[in-house]
């Protein structure tokens, strides 16, 4: 915890700035430098411990995105059709929606308000906290988030197993033997998990050992270590079978499972059920490969198994995950060295990574119209549309949107403006004016990454090497925007719903919660934090606590089956085999993208185009040229976009990025090509994983063909 020199200047000051991104988990130390009171560079932070000298092309684009003339800078009322707005006073905004807020709630009771808030704000601490407390200054049941098309399934599967829902996440430090299912981090750098240098971690490992990467598509990860490709949603088959095979040799580490575990035995007979022959027909791996990729993970010095967003998505992906956290238990590498398990470092206490709050367990909200469950008190989004449409009792009439764009990221997205138009008021915080909030009644303008004074708390117990920073705003705000907490809290107390802001700002807040933390104890404060601008490692340990203090289950022990697992393993026996004929579609990530708020940053919006990927081999049989037009369609809808022939893709299998289509106030955005994928994705509540509300996104059927 060695100290490094910085010098601390004002917001706008001329000179270096020291401060970090917020565009993704990987939180990378930067260094702004500012003349005439504007940023002119943004550079790598060398002397950040963490991230040591990198950034990604995203990063210096924060102020593109600060500086950007389609950025909205001045509250906006809307005073025509959609789109059509007329700049006025923040006193004017908060008054008017205060009062319209207020008066809809009364007309329509508590349950009529819903929020949806998106990831932009959620990678800052006063943005987070501003939502958080608004949605309880309002009593909101009703809240939407991209969970249910990001992380709903792996939050169910660590409540089912755990009884928490802390994520748990892989030592990369000492791991020698490293599955991924679903994961590219040399693009994502890490998703519920932090590590900005993910690339050396995974060299480090293959130099020890393996990294081996299972998807349907030779990515970038892919390509630089093993890559054992698989059909859309066969992780799941190939899981089971892995399990089966360590099941029937005998390969578990039954000292660890006895002492720690219940429910061996079902999970056991169940996996030996879905033998490698039968997972080979689903998963499009050979049998003897399936064998000894358990063998060989099983029996590894240290090994832990991975995954993210390409197995989350699916029609299975609560098993999926059920039962890639289970490999990790049943061979003993949870909580070991090299293995997987929580993080430590934050503000979190062992009470509150053990308890799940009633309003947080699965099912606490179901819709009032499907009845698709919430998890971790989220809303499935596939429920937004019916909830503004559907009459009675709890039919949202009010709508407070911050930082997202539900239009062109949910996949009933283009539908919503339906449930917009029979709102009695909607407002939206944002940078832009978007798809969405061109229906909104008020814009409301907020702060980016660059603007606001901000500390990475959320992220600590995520991290592999834990790790702390707080940072001063580098530039004040641009035109009259706010954080979302000052926007917020504001909002609050003119509709007097402020007691629940208090008078304590977001950072009293951040300090208060890291002296109560598990490094609390240890001396961690804001303060300190403070005297080290780089940063400073957390240097306890990733395994320095007792994780049976954290297990959330009444009888102390790790869950290996629940009656959920055995319906959904029911459901998965049950399923008939697909076609093998048919294209499947999985998404694409794009280094230069972050689903679709930085679409409209100039340095990304370059050669950052969207095609279709798809195996010459199917595009010979559907009489698809390379850089031609062609129709991609299912069941609910069609796009035209650019096809591109590569044998990145297996046969069978299609590859095309979300987040693009942006068409509302995005000048370059909206000359780019590329069209909105939930167009055509599963749009309706009974398409999505019934037992988490998870939205379909991953290995549906498709077709192509010319244009």
């Amino acid at each position: 915890m060695g100290e490094l020199s910085a010098i601390s200047r004002t917001p706008g000051e001329d000179g270096d700035h020291i401060t970090y991104c917020r565009i993704c988990e990987a939180l990378c130390g930067m260094v702004a430098t500012v003349k005439d009171g504007r940023i002119v560079k943004i550079r790598p932070d060398r002397n950040n411990p963490h991230s040591r000298g990198h950034i990604c092309v995203k990063g210096p684009a924060l102020a593109d995105v600060a500086y950007d003339e389609d950025r909205v800078t001045r509250p906006l009322k809307r005073t025509g059709g959609p789109g059509e707005f007329t700049p006025v006073s923040w006193d004017e905004a908060l008054d008017s929606i205060a009062s319209r807020l207020t008066a809809s709630i009364e007309r329509h009771g508590g349950e009529s308000f819903a929020m949806n808030t998106g990831n932009p704000p959620s990678m800052g601490w006063p943005s987070a906290m501003g939502n958080a407390l608004f949605q309880q200054a309002m009593n909101c049941r009703r809240l939407y988030t991209p969970s249910s098309e990001d992380i709903s399934t792996p939050v169910l599967a660590t409540e089912e197993m755990f009884g928490t829902h802390a994520f748990v996440y892989p030592d990369l430090v000492e791991c020698d033997h490293l599955l991924i299912f679903g994961s590219n981090p040399l693009v994502s750098h890490g998703s519920l998990l932090i590590a900005p240098r993910f690339k050396e971690d995974l060299d480090a490992i293959a130099a020890r050992g393996r990294v081996i990467v299972v998807d349907p598509r030779r990515t970038e990860t892919a390509r630089k270590y093993e890559h054992l490709s698989i059909l859309p949603e066969g992780d799941v088959w190939l899981l089971a079978a892995m399990l089966g095979v360590i099941a029937a040799e005998q390969l578990a580490d039954m000292e660890f499972v006895a002492a720690h575990c219940s429910e061996w035995q079902p999970l056991a007979h169940a996996c030996m059920a879905i033998t490698p022959d039968i997972a080979a027909d689903r998963c499009g791996i050979d049998a003897a490969d399936i064998q000894t990729l358990a063998r060989d993970f099983a029996t590894a010095r240290r090994s832990a198994a991975m995954g993210r967003i390409g197995i989350c998505r699916g029609q299975f992906s609560t098993l999926t995950n059920f039962l890639l956290l289970a490999l990790n238990v049943v061979c003993g590498r949870f909580h070991k060295p090299g293995g997987i398990g929580w993080g430590h470092g934050g503000t979190a206490t062992d009470k509150q990574f053990r308890g799940i709050s009633s309003a947080a367990r699965r099912g606490a909200f179901p819709s009032r119209v499907s009845g698709l469950p919430s998890v971790w008190g989220a809303q499935s989004s596939l429920t937004l549309l019916e909830e503004m449409t559907t009459a009675g009792p709890g039919q949202i009439k009010s709508l407070l949107i911050s930082g997202a764009n539900p239009v062109l990221s949910m996949p009933n997205g283009p539908r919503l403006p339906e449930g917009f138009a029979q709102l009695d008021v909607m407002v939206s915080l944002d940078l832009y004016m978007t798809e969405t909030n061109r229906h909104a009644h008020y814009i409301l303008p907020v702060t980016t990454a660059l603007e606001r004074e901000d500390i990475n708390q959320f992220f600590m117990n995520h991290m592999v090497r834990p790790f702390a920073q707080h940072v001063d705003a580098v530039i004040p705000p641009v035109g009259d925007a706010r954080t979302e907490f000052d926007i917020l809290s504001d909002l609050a107390r003119r509709m007097g719903r402020g007691a629940t802001f208090g008078n304590a700002s977001p950072f009293d807040l951040a300090d208060a919660a890291l002296r109560a933390g598990v490094e609390g104890r240890n001396g961690l404060t804001l303060d300190l934090i403070k005297q080290h601008p780089h940063g400073m490692m957390v240097e306890s340990g990733r395994w320095a606590f007792d994780f049976t203090k954290r297990i959330g289950h009444e009888d102390g022990s790790i869950h290996l089956w629940s009656a959920l697992i055995d319906g959904e393993m029911a459901r998965l026996l049950a399923s008939p085999a697909r076609d093998i004929s048919a294209l499947r579609l999985i998404n694409l990530r794009k280094l230069k993208s972050i689903n679709s708020w930085i679409n409209n940053a100039d340095d990304l919006s370059r050669s950052n185009d969207a095609v279709l990927l798809i195996h010459p081999q199917d595009a010979t049989a559907r009489s698809v040229e390379d850089g031609a037009a062609v129709r991609l369609a299912s069941r609910w809808g069609e796009i035209v976009v650019t096809a591109r022939l590569t044998d990145e893709v297996r046969p069978g299998c299609v590859a095309y990025p979300h987040g693009r289509g942006n068409k509302a106030g995005w000048k370059r955005a909206s000359a780019r090509p590329g069209a909105n994928l939930n167009l055509i994705t599963p749009n309706t509540p009974d398409m999505a994983e019934q037992v988490s509300g998870m939205s379909y996104l991953e290995g549906f059927d498709v077709e192509v063909s010319p244009q």
